[in-house]
């Protein structure tokens, strides 16, 4: 039994003369079998993804109250004062966050001009001095403000000490296509009547965020482990073409076609990943 199964592993998978240096597992139909399966995960892990919006909502909500959480233990941490949520500026981080999906882009400046500043001030918040950040990808709030501090232009926000309130608001949508979840970070120093009248409101900090591929991000699990197994895929189905032609079964039309279809196949494969059908973010 144990040898049975040792010689079925070597068939599989190790190249010999009694395979024909082409293991079974390695050969163009295994190989279109595991392009469909790849198609078939993302298309099945997308719907899983976006089956329940109580769910996720839940999610979002969660994470909006983990970022400014995790936002006053870094000033706390750089002895800081603790910044308060502000309904005016959830309310206006929620506007800027509904117009990037509304109107398909991701900017500190909407397509007519429209800035945080317009929101922050249309939802009756007055102030002296404001910031914005804004980050997208991000699957968790611990990872979306540990990318923030690693970032000097958002670390400066989130530590600067003029900033007295806070607001957030989070939300997953469309942009170009691709589904993906967006936070906006609002910062605001308000306007008291003890502040002077002569001090006009200033910006600062427009600075937004997109997290890049890396195998410390573990917010980026979306794409990246399926593009790796595509490229191992398709430098199979090469080589085993490669193999076919050496060993002179190009000659064959069987061999030929199951060739291109598993060429056919791998690229249909990739073709799933570039345009986002799945969207995980």
């Amino acid at each position: 039994m144990g040898k049975n199964f040792k010689r079925l592993l070597k068939h599989m998978f190790v190249p010999h003369k009694g395979n024909a240096y082409r293991p079974h597992a390695l050969r163009h139909k295994a190989l279109s079998i595991y392009s469909v399966g790849l198609i078939l995960s993302q298309l099945m892990l997308g719907a899983t993804m976006y089956s329940g919006p109580d769910v996720l909502q839940k999610d979002l909500e969660s994470m909006k109250k983990n970022i400014v959480v995790l936002s006053n233990a870094e000033r706390a941490n750089n002895h800081l004062s603790v910044l308060s949520e502000n309904e005016a500026l959830d309310l206006a981080a929620q506007k800027k966050l509904n117009d990037m999906f509304t109107n398909n882009y991701w900017d500190h400046t909407g397509p007519k001009g429209e800035t945080a500043w317009d929101f922050i001030s249309g939802s009756g918040y007055q102030y002296l001095l404001a910031g914005e950040n804004l980050a997208r990808g991000f699957s968790n709030s611990n990872d979306a403000v540990k990318a923030w501090m690693n970032s000097p232009t958002h670390r400066a926000n989130i530590l600067n000490n003029r900033y007295k309130e806070i607001g957030i608001a989070a939300g997953t949508g469309k942009i170009n296509g691709n589904v993906t979840t967006v936070i906006v970070q609002l910062f605001g120093e308000p306007k008291t009547s003890i502040a002077s009248e002569s001090a006009g409101p200033q910006v600062l900090g427009e600075s937004k965020l997109i997290p890049e591929v890396s195998l410390k991000n573990a917010s980026v699990p979306s794409k990246t482990p399926y593009l790796l197994l595509w490229m191992v895929i398709f430098g199979l189905v090469i080589v085993d073409g490669f193999m076919i032609r050496r060993l002179g079964l190009h000659a064959s039309r069987s061999h030929v076609f199951n060739l291109r279809v598993s060429l056919f196949l791998s690229f249909l494969a990739l073709a799933v990943l570039s345009i986002g059908v799945v969207g995980i973010a």
